[in-house]
């Protein structure tokens, strides 16, 4: 049941949207932050069929500590591996879509590569359309 969309007094509320303006979006019982992401997520998926990548979670945590101290936790969009067009399995890949780059993400994205050893995949939510069939790690060209 969703819910009303005025108060008590009669008058309307706003509508909430996420940070930046992200319209959200829920596929297959799974909220989305962004309908990028919710693209983006429907690429795996078909990914997943045609068996180029297996092993596709959601939201991964990483919880990133230095010198056993706890820094903060990462937590990615994506994470999969690859398959060769053999079926022999690659790499991990970690990726996350943005649409805007903020300067925590920005440290938390270093203190991640620099911590798992593994580069931190990033697709601009403008260019979602052109990751169709492709890993993060693929070139674009």
């Amino acid at each position: 049941m969703s819910k009303p969309t005025h108060k008590a007094d009669g008058t309307f509320k706003k509508r909430r949207f996420g940070k930046y303006n992200a319209k959200g979006q829920r596929i297959d019982g799974v909220w989305f932050a962004s309908a990028a992401e919710a693209t983006r997520y429907g690429q795996l998926l078909r990914m997943l069929d045609n068996r180029q990548i297996i092993k596709l979670e959601l939201q991964p945590t990483y919880s990133i500590t230095v010198d056993g101290m706890p820094i903060c936790n990462y937590r990615a969009d994506f994470r999969y591996q690859k398959l060769s067009s053999a079926g022999t399995i690659g790499v991990v890949i970690v990726e996350d879509v943005k649409g805007m780059r903020t300067d925590v993400y920005a440290i938390k994205k270093k203190l991640f590569e620099a911590k798992f050893k593994m580069p931190l995949y990033e697709i601009p939510s403008s260019k979602i359309d052109k990751y169709e069939g492709l890993t993060a790690d693929a070139s674009l060209n």
